[in-house]
């Protein structure tokens, strides 16, 4: 029996259930060669320092980032030193496009710092927290974050990521809300300054 009699009478005894696994196996080893079954992110949306971006909620711009000892109001210390750790501040411009006041806590993730925890949003103006920005006003705002001391330094980069939002309402307990998104956001990536 020569070879292509012996693959003849292997390829008939297989039965159709076996044939759609070889063709399956067979599908994923070809697309492995060419990359993967892996998609092409489009639900990210990348933006720069100084582009107005806008998650349906807020149209923000991204001004500035900068690591700090301490955060001072002036002569006021806001935010004081602590050993080991520092102090994230994104500048940012937000105005509420939206009929509701907007929540200002998660508006932004701080990415790729998993030791980082938000201090709180500060009025650039004043230095008072603000914990929510009111229908059609608009704010030059600071993002405080407090993260480890060599985490960041002048000279590298923080990406924040803003979550898309939908504005849903008729609810019967929770009135009007803005909903985030769980696949669509936008992206910044910050350089980062020192002290001044």
């Amino acid at each position: 029996m020569d070879v292509g009699q012996r693959a003849r009478r292997w390829l008939s005894e297989r039965e159709l259930r076996q044939w759609r696994k070889a063709g399956v196996a067979v599908i994923l080893a070809i697309a492995a060669l060419f990359g993967g079954l892996d998609t092409v992110n489009t639900s990210v949306t990348s933006f720069k320092p100084g582009e107005k971006f806008s998650d349906g909620e807020f149209t923000l711009t991204i001004d500035r980032a900068r690591v700090v000892p301490e955060v001072r109001a002036g002569s006021r210390v806001v935010a004081p030193a602590k050993p080991g750790r520092a102090y994230l501040g994104v500048v940012a411009t937000l105005r509420n496009d939206g009929t509701i006041p907007g929540r200002l806590a998660n508006e932004f993730d701080l990415r790729d710092q998993p030791d980082s925890q938000l201090v709180g949003v500060m009025r650039l103006a004043d230095s008072s927290h603000i914990i929510t920005l009111g229908a059609g006003l608009e704010e030059q705002l600071a993002f405080v974050w407090e993260v480890p001391e060599d985490a960041l330094a002048p000279g590298d980069f923080a990406t924040l990521r803003v979550w898309q939002k939908t504005f849903k309402q008729g609810f019967v307990i929770y009135g009007e809300l803005w909903l985030e998104s769980e696949t669509k956001y936008g992206e910044v990536v910050v350089p980062v300054g020192g002290a001044q």
